[in-house]
């Protein structure tokens, strides 16, 4: 008879944790579903790219303000070469992109409410790229509406190769807009 008890005892306990483990599941709050950025490859002829950011707030000596940053990407002749898009002779692939264009970049801050007037804040090359809200990049040289702008620092000089010096920034808001510029200057 003390078999018997003992087997509903281990029989209605593992019913139990069934359960509140099924209802635990069904209360936990749902991961919503990031949408994807519609991202567009930087053409190659193009002069630059003119990028915005959505309005975020800053402080500078104890008072708050809002501002949002712009971005000029000017292309440049400069390229970063992977030992990946070779082949066994150590020339590119015929199906290889060529390397990757490095841009050179000119980071400015409009702070609103101040006559509107940019502050260049730095100026430097690099290879870019857009994360989405998972953290995923859409690829090299892409731009996308919503994303967060991610750029790998380059040191460039001397010939037309650069190499990537492993510094990333990152902007601080999420991209608002950008136009890309076909003018020669």
């Amino acid at each position: 008879m003390k078999a018997n008890y003992r087997r509903l005892f281990l029989w209605s306990s593992i019913g139990t944790i069934a359960v509140g483990a099924a209802v635990a599941l069904a209360r936990r709050p749902r991961r919503a579903a990031t949408r994807a950025l519609a991202w567009r490859k930087i053409p190659r002829h193009c002069q630059g790219v003119f990028l915005w950011t959505e309005r975020f707030a800053l402080e500078e000596k104890g008072a708050r303000f809002y501002a949002h940053d712009r971005y000029y990407l000017q292309a440049t002749p400069f390229r970063v070469w992977s030992v990946l898009d070779l082949n066994a002779q150590g020339v590119p692939r015929e199906s290889g992109p060529g390397g990757t264009g490095i841009y050179h970049v000119t980071h400015s801050r409009v702070l609103e409410n101040h006559n509107e007037e940019e502050h260049i804040q730095d100026r430097f090359y690099g290879v870019v790229s857009v994360l989405d809200a998972a953290g995923r990049s859409c690829g090299t040289n892409c731009i996308a509406r919503g994303g967060i702008l991610e750029i790998k620092k380059c040191l460039v000089g001397g010939s037309s190769n650069g190499i990537e010096s492993g510094e990333v920034y990152r902007s601080r808001s999420l991209i608002l807009n950008y136009r890309i510029d076909y003018a020669s200057s």
